[in-house]
């Protein structure tokens, strides 16, 4: 048996100061990582190999078994590369560096000359320093000759990774990695295009020509914009001049490059379609809403199809409808419940900063190797974190199940109830001749909710990162970073943050359904992938969709009992009350009977203390939970996931694509498991219907005996309630109910009785 493994989060202790020293500091929240950069400029007065008569010089840095090489210019003796390299000095291997300048048309690549310099000389550049100036250096040849080789123009300088060559350079611990992707190793910021939703409100058409005057035309309207194609339904006024009252939505990205096609059709059926019409609008031309109020309404000319107007030719038919650009809405990239963001496009509706965000991700433990190198199992890991438009992506480690980044990032808060993404991937595209490869995510995507953090802490956690596999949970390794949210408004500031809507209020006064804003997602998780594809290094289209998509539609009956046990956890303290007052009834402890009836006694004739009674315990429960309320971030729990409940099947189903991909013999044994669940939530549903119907059948005298029972008892109740004071009734009722278990009888009470026998429609179904 496999030993168990462990999902829990654990505290960790790194070495930071989290901005307590008095020196400035860009890294308040990781730990420092000290690098050797050489930055190799140009090369001047480089001797010709008599040989070929011909120079092809490229540089080559060397320390230990570290090696890396420029670009080769080819027939210069005067190169320039601008490069920059970087070799992490905790795993340098020797204590010098060796900068050969070596002859690529010659036969073994020889040596042109050479420059060596001693770790321990070299100086140390500041954070806030200005970068290091590059100076001249003669090379010496192989007699150990300066000067008479040429010269070399480099600086060499050791700094951490906020150095601002850090992004830029060629590290060596990467120097497997191919030339021509060297970028696809680079750490990079990027940010999400800003979104909107294009509504075309079609209201109608005015005096069509269509081919067959004696017909009744089947007008509709299609709306093209780029690969998405709408179309309206087709007009209930089937004339010239139809009306149709429908909207249409897209979903655009600034900069907006396409244009909006709208085209009035007649379907003649049998697949012939006429145009009537069509109009083309860039939509970089488009009214902009950026307040509640709406567009007005346009008239729009329609054109011919391939019909040129003159000046003598009218094409008079038009189009009635309102087009513009919607700012006051949210674009939802992300689940709802995982939103990093709730602003809407348009610029003045942008709410204030309310606090700054600061993460510090530090490295990964114990990742499980996710390909094979050479014959050995490694990963090429690094990560990527989300809030708001904004993305970071750290540089990649390569070959190594123990990455260390060491990089912190800073965000905007504009809302406190939104989501912090993070996710580890795998670096598949830093081989040349490979083509493009599908980065794969290493566990699940750490979403954590700002408003559950303490403002100003740091939190400092190991992070589990764990997959589903077909054969169940298993643990990817860890992740370990740092997390800070500093609140930078007043208390009471916080406070009505809390009292305001989280959505544009347009969204509550002409709201979107559910269904609508997730068909739209889709355009917008392919316009995101599409812009960020186009930065260098791209960011692929499989890590935005990890980042953004969430759950697919799945059916899962794992998640099915994990979301019963929710609902059964959250309503165990009404059971919990349940069983405490059987418990009373019951007399099984008399002292505590006895104490809580004197208790029901008093609230009776003294009910104006019964609410605010009712508030203080709330207050008292709220302030007793204060001493023991949760310290750590929200994080994967295995027993409420339901992980150790299922089984193989149960996997299987839930990881097979949409559609589905398995045998038949195994859609067989799902749905005759499907079939078997369905029938317990049909028969639950139908139980539920026959006591609904029981409860109607008392007023609709189908049951004559039932119904009049029910009626001379409402009479008495009338009269009783009338003459009696509510209170002495209250508390009539409350000593029965509390009565001793020697006056108690086990059968079922009168009024169960009765309506236990009332009739339902289920004699009435097939």
């Amino acid at each position: 048996m496999p030993p168990k493994q462990d999902f829990s989060l654990k505290e960790i202790h790194p070495n930071i100061d989290g901005g307590k020293t008095l020196i400035p500091n860009m890294l308040t929240l990781v730990e420092p990582l000290y690098f050797v950069y050489v930055r190799v400029v140009r090369a001047s007065h480089l001797p010709v190999n008599q040989a070929t008569g011909t120079c092809d010089p490229y540089v080559e840095v060397k320390t230990g078994n570290y090696k890396a090489t420029t670009m080769y210019i080819q027939g210069t003796l005067a190169p320039i590369w601008n490069q920059v390299f970087a070799f992490n000095k905790d795993r340098l291997q020797s204590e010098t560096i060796e900068i050969l300048v070596r002859d690529k048309a010659s036969v073994a690549n020889e040596i042109i000359g050479r420059i060596e310099a001693g770790v321990g000389d070299i100086p140390t550049r500041l954070q806030g320093d200005s970068s290091v100036a590059p100076q001249w250096y003669g090379l010496e040849d192989k007699n150990g000759v300066s000067g008479r080789s040429g010269s070399l123009m480099l600086a060499i300088w050791v700094g951490d990774q906020v150095d601002d060559a850090f992004s830029v350079a060629w590290h060596l611990d990467a120097a497997s990695v191919s030339v021509d992707k060297v970028s696809n190793a680079r750490p990079q910021v990027y940010y999400s295009p800003r979104l909107w939703y294009l509504k075309i409100k079609v209201s109608g058409a005015q005096d069509l020509v269509v081919s067959d005057p004696n017909r009744k035309p089947e007008v509709y309207v299609k709306a093209a914009l780029g690969n998405k194609v709408l179309k309206t339904k087709v007009s209930k006024n089937k004339s010239v001049n139809p009306c149709w009252n429908e909207e249409l939505m897209f979903v655009v990205a600034e900069p907006f490059e396409d244009a909006l096609i709208l085209s009035v059709e007649d379907d003649r059926g049998d697949n012939r379609v006429d145009y009537l019409g069509r109009c083309v609008k860039p939509v970089n031309k488009i009214t902009q809403r950026l307040l509640p109020p709406l567009p007005i309404e346009e008239i729009i000319n329609l054109e011919r199809y391939g019909v040129v107007e003159g000046p003598m030719e009218k094409f008079s038919s038009k189009l009635r409808a309102t087009i513009y650009l919607d700012g006051v809405y949210h674009v939802f990239d992300e689940p709802a419940l995982f939103s990093t963001d709730l602003t809407a496009p348009s610029p003045k509706l942008k709410p204030g900063k309310v606090g700054d965000l600061e993460l510090g991700i530090l490295k990964a433990e114990g990742l499980v190797a996710m390909k094979s190198k050479n014959g050995l199992k490694t990963t090429d890991a690094y990560c990527v974190a989300k809030y708001g438009p904004k993305w970071t992506r750290t540089s990649t480690v390569v070959s190594s199940l123990e990455p260390k980044w060491m990089k912190q990032y800073q965000w905007d808060v504009f809302d406190p109830c939104t989501v912090i993404a993070v996710g580890v991937f795998d670096n598949n595209n830093l081989q040349a001749g490979e083509g493009w490869a599908a980065d794969r995510l290493i566990g699940k995507v750490i979403r954590i909710r700002l408003s559950t953090l303490e403002f100003g802490r740091i939190y400092k956690y190991a992070y589990p990162l764990v997959a589903l596999m077909p054969g169940g949970v298993q643990k990817m390794g860890e992740l370990h970073f740092t997390l800070r949210f500093i609140y930078t408004k007043s208390s009471g500031d916080k406070i009505y943050q809390y009292t305001q809507p989280m959505l544009p209020k347009s969204t509550y006064t002409n709201p979107m359904s559910v269904y609508q804003i997730e068909g739209l997602r889709n355009q917008v998780i392919r316009h995101v992938a599409m812009r960020l594809a186009r930065a260098e290094p791209p960011l692929s289209r499989e890590v935005v969709e990890s980042m953004l998509s969430g759950r697919g539609p799945v059916w899962s009956i794992r998640r099915g009992k994990a979301n019963f046990q929710r609902v059964m956890e959250c309503l165990k303290c009404f059971k919990t009350a349940l069983i405490w007052l059987d418990d009373l009834r019951q007399w099984k402890n008399s002292t505590t009977t006895i104490v809580m009836f004197a208790a029901f006694s008093v609230f009776v004739y003294h009910s104006e203390i019964v609410i605010p009674s009712f508030f203080a315990f709330l207050f008292f429960k709220a302030l007793r939970n204060y001493f023991k309320r949760p310290r750590d971030i929200l994080c994967l729990d295995t027993s409420l996931s339901q992980v150790e409940s299922v089984n193989a099947l149960d996997w299987q189903e839930e990881l097979d694509t949409f559609p589905s991909s398995a045998s038949f013999e195994d859609l067989r044994l799902r749905y005759d498991r499907l079939r078997a669940i369905g029938y317990r939530i049909e028969e639950t549903v139908g139980d539920l219907a026959t006591q609904l119907e029981r409860f109607h059948a008392i007023f609709s005298w189908r049951d004559r005996r039932a119904t009049l029972i029910f009626t001379l008892f409402c009479l008495v109740g009338w009269i009783v309630f009338y003459l009696v004071p509510f209170r002495l009734l209250f508390f009539l009722f409350g000593t029965y109910l509390m009565r001793s278990p020697r006056f108690r009888v086990t059968l079922p009470p009168i009024p169960q009785n009765v309506f236990r026998r009332l009739p339902s429609r289920d004699d009435c179904l097939l």
